[in-house]
């Protein structure tokens, strides 16, 4: 006969998730604030090309010159792409934990508190 998880020790699982979730999810948005948004384009110029940060600022289309090389730029966007992504991730597994840790809790007839 197998051993069973008594009920309150999945419900701790859940929550101790659920937080870790949230913790990672706010870390990864602090630090998205300080790196920039926005994506690189190049432009052709005499047989030359120069990049530029293309990104919306108060409603407007900003332009800010990067050089001849965004190798740099490039790195740090596509970190701050993964990082958006991954908060996507974490917020839709938020949520479903929140469900999850929802349902069980009014199956047992307890009152969550917040």
């Amino acid at each position: 006969m197998a051993t069973r998880t008594p009920v309150w020790m999945m419900v701790r699982k859940v929550e101790e998730r659920l937080e870790e979730v949230r913790k990672r999810r706010e870390t990864l948005e602090k630090e998205l604030k300080g790196l920039p948004s926005g994506h690189v384009e190049s432009k052709l110029v005499n047989g030359r090309t120069y990049y530029y940060l293309r990104y919306w600022e108060e409603g407007k289309l900003k332009s800010k010159y990067l050089g001849k090389d965004a190798k740099e730029h490039l790195a740090m966007l596509e970190k701050t792409n993964s990082m958006r992504r991954e908060i996507s991730v974490l917020r839709e597994e938020e949520k479903r934990l929140e469900k999850v840790l929802e349902r069980i809790l009014d199956a047992l007839g307890v009152e969550e508190s917040k």
